[in-house]
């Protein structure tokens, strides 16, 4: 598409036009009015300069939308307003398998988020965090999300035309409009009826006025009086409401704009939308009188007419009548831009593969995974079946991140049908992770106590039917070394014997020899020069740790020799002693 075409295309209208308005004004002051008549041919020529600029503003908006693919957006995004939507539309069957709270926030899937959403409309945006939340188990759904993004991914001009309606709909700051839907509606005036009746003392005080009736004068001064005081006193109460309601206008008109896309793929789509369409015409008709931002000929009217404000009641009703057909559109419309945004997060990827699910047992193999938000990450690769990972190492070897890494592709995998990774296949889980803790002073819990209800929570989530992907990070490391063992190898050892797929990290090296009948072990290890300090290659190894650099590290950052030498003597002294 060539912007500059288009722009002397429309400058040449525009030029065009003006010539001869101007020569058809001097010709018929100067020599005969008939050629004002010449003034008609520059109608269709402001028809065509409307229509080019249309085509212009298109080709700008193809042209930015086609530089924005495959990048990610940086911009503020509203997480608090994202949550208490995603709690409002989740129904009893939906909280089965969610990503908790708690799994969310281990495994920084804001900042995943952030990353995967190029959506274009608040539907969309609502849409794509309510997906990443929701973790599939049913593989057919996924296929099929995977054809729409697949779909949108190769098929540049449905995307386009797809982009080009929803960037009409587009977003307006942080404020998600389409949440009347699923809260309590504003209370209706029980003397909303009276409106009609003054609108109707309007034309017969005219009347009366016109026939000489010196007081109808006076009568629809005070009628318009009147109509102000409603209008303004109404206006504060429903201000908040009337941007919603107007969205939800456009909503409707965006949906009946797509549903002229037509591929077999979009066709279930198109044809729920096409259904609720035919409930809520009453609903767009009305929404275009709301929330305008009003010049001041638009505002006399509504002051005067009372159109806002009549609109506004009138629809209320209509709202509660046909609420799930405007929740299936905006719900519909949502789940398109969110594909669209999982098909651009595909493209701006080196690599990615298309998960494998089993049908039964559990078993995670993944080839050369990587976490999505290191700009230089290091690739892994792990293969497990019916036996726990128990993973061992220095600080800052590398688990942590190992086990996030797994996690968030487990999600990924479940929700959008990709894996940053080689290859990955694996049983469909319930994911629940233990990584990230602290003391809760609010709610008075100590580090321990917050620690051993996290984990009573997903011993409490096991099932026999699927099978629970646990993700933990040195459990129960706020209490003393012989507790923290003992319970540790018992709880990984229920785990294990119980449907679950449980990826460790500890430093407790006993762990491996209590618990090698159940797991697997794994490690990762560092390297020390005197010259370089403390380097790590964040490579997974087969085996427990043989190493440990926690003294080393004091000495690495600078602490005072006495006390790296106190605790090193100190260490050898427990061991000579054992």
């Amino acid at each position: 598409m060539n912007i500059n075409r288009e722009k002397i295309k429309l400058v040449f209208l525009i030029s065009l036009t003006i010539v001869i308005t101007i020569t058809s004004i001097i010709l018929a002051t100067d020599l005969n009015t008939e050629y004002y008549f010449f003034l008609l041919i520059i109608l269709p020529l402001i028809y065509l300069s409307l229509k080019q600029n249309q085509r212009l503003n298109r080709t700008k908006l193809i042209t930015n939308l086609r530089k924005k693919w495959g990048c990610a957006e940086s911009r503020l995004r509203n997480f608090s307003e994202l949550h208490a939507h995603f709690k409002k539309t989740q129904s009893g069957n939906d909280k089965k398998y969610v990503i908790d709270d708690r799994t969310w926030n281990d495994l920084d899937m804001d900042l995943v988020y952030a990353q995967i959403d190029r959506t274009l409309t608040i539907p969309g945006e609502l849409s794509l965090y309510s997906i990443l939340r929701r973790p599939l188990i049913n593989e057919e759904q996924l296929e099929r999300r995977n054809r729409l993004v697949n779909l949108f991914s190769q098929d540049q001009e449905i995307k386009e035309k797809y982009q080009v309606t929803l960037s009409k709909l587009g977003k307006k700051e942080d404020i998600y409009h389409i949440d009347i839907l699923w809260e309590e509606q504003p209370p209706r005036n029980k003397y909303a009826f009276l409106y009609s009746f003054l609108l109707l003392l309007i034309p017969v005080c005219i009347l009366f006025g016109i026939l000489n009736y010196s007081l109808a004068w006076f009568g629809l001064g005070a009628v318009i009086l009147c109509n102000m005081f409603i209008h303004y006193r109404t206006k504060e109460k429903i201000y908040e409401h009337l941007s919603c309601i107007r969205y939800l206008g456009k909503l409707i008109r965006c949906a009946v704009d797509l549903t002229d896309i037509r591929h077999p793929v979009l066709e279930d789509y198109r044809i729920k939308i096409e259904q609720a369409l035919k409930k809520v015409s009453y609903v767009r008709n009305k929404t275009g009188w709301l929330g305008r931002e009003a010049d001041f000929i638009h505002e006399y009217l509504n002051i005067i007419f009372l159109i806002e404000v009549r609109a506004f009641y009138s629809i209320l009703s209509a709202l509660e009548k046909y609420k799930q057909q405007l929740k299936q559109i905006a719900t519909t419309i949502g789940f398109m831009d969110a594909m669209i945004s999982v098909a651009s997060y595909r493209a701006g990827l080196e690599s990615f593969v298309e998960p494998k699910f089993l049908s039964s047992g559990y078993l995670l193999k993944v080839e050369e995974v990587v976490h999505p938000l290191l700009n230089e990450p290091v690739p892994n690769s792990i293969s497990v079946e019916s036996v726990g990972v128990l993973i061992t190492g220095s600080n800052m070897s590398g688990k942590t991140t190992f086990l996030k890494t797994i996690g968030v592709n487990a999600v990924l995998a479940q929700t959008i049908y990709t894996c940053l990774a080689k290859e990955y296949q694996a049983s469909s889980f319930h994911i629940m992770t233990l990584i990230g803790r602290k003391d809760n002073i609010i709610e008075g819990k100590s580090y321990y106590l917050d620690e051993i209800h996290a984990l009573l929570r997903i011993i409490n989530a096991l099932e026999k039917d699927i099978p629970c992907l646990c993700l933990l990070d040195e459990i129960f490391r706020g209490t003393n070394s012989l507790e923290r063992i003992s319970s540790s190898a018992e709880v990984l050892l229920y785990l294990a014997k119980n449907n679950c797929l449980v990826f460790a990290a500890t430093h407790d090296l006993e762990l491996s020899e209590l618990l090698v009948s159940l797991y697997k072990n794994y490690h990762f290890k560092e390297e020390v020069s005197e010259k370089d300090g403390i380097s790590f290659n964040f490579k997974l190894l087969d085996g427990p740790s043989t190493t440990k650099n926690a003294v080393t590290l004091l000495r690495h950052v600078g602490y005072p020799n006495e006390i790296a030498d106190g605790a090193d003597l100190r260490i050898q002294k427990t061991i000579s002693d054992e």
